[in-house]
């Protein structure tokens, strides 16, 4: 439904031009009024400017007035925005068991840096699964500079055709999204999980690598 201020769309499509910004996500109210707006831009520039430019161009082009704090911004550390076809990659697993618990940690490699994550959790399977998931997204979260841009939100073992395969699902929060990654669980199923949640984000962070 597109209200007197124009639609979530367009307010999308217009933040989203704007100086180091790669993506936006608006929130309208039923009676048609923005009530949140998240903006992932570069670090080049501060927060602060940030959100006065998008003050500025919903001002000029809908000629209304925003309360700032209803802007958040998430940015990318220089680290991911250094160039196109950015991709991490799976380097490597560790476990350690205490009982019923586990601790996991995995490590993510970019041509040049390291980046290692960890969770924790139980031994039992899914919980395993899931601990190796979380912990290859924290490692994804210090690539990105400790900015949290994606959220587990499945991980699972299905069977086709004799062939077993781990499918993550990843929520991309800035987009308000969901991403879907999957690898054959064969020959080594932990791996597999780590890389499953790779193939659901590394199209995504390909896009935050463009500059506009």
């Amino acid at each position: 439904m597109e209200g007197q201020y124009g639609t979530a769309n367009d307010w999308q499509s217009l933040i989203s031009k704007l100086n180091g910004v790669y993506a936006a996500h608006v929130v309208f109210s039923e009676a048609q009024e923005p009530i949140e707006i998240h903006v992932l831009a570069n670090n080049r520039r501060n927060v602060k400017s940030i959100v006065r430019d998008v003050q500025s161009a919903v001002s000029a082009r809908y000629g209304i007035d925003i309360d700032y704090h209803i802007i958040s911004v998430a940015q990318v550390s220089s680290k991911v925005i250094s160039g196109i076809c950015f991709r991490l990659m799976y380097s490597g697993i560790n476990m350690r068991t205490s009982g019923k618990d586990i601790e996991v940690s995995v490590e993510l490699t970019t041509e040049d840096e390291h980046f290692t994550g960890t969770a924790t959790g139980s031994a039992a399977p899914f919980s395993r699964m899931r601990c190796i998931a979380q912990a290859t997204l924290d490692a994804i979260k210090k690539c990105t500079g400790e900015t949290s841009i994606f959220e587990l939100a499945n991980v699972e073992l299905v069977h086709s055709n004799g062939r077993s395969i781990v499918i993550s699902q990843v929520f991309c929060l800035p987009e308000n999204t969901l991403l879907i990654g999957c690898v054959f669980a064969d020959p080594d199923r932990d791996a597999a999980v780590a890389q499953s949640v790779l193939d659901a984000i590394n199209r995504k962070l390909e896009v935050y690598t463009q500059e506009n």
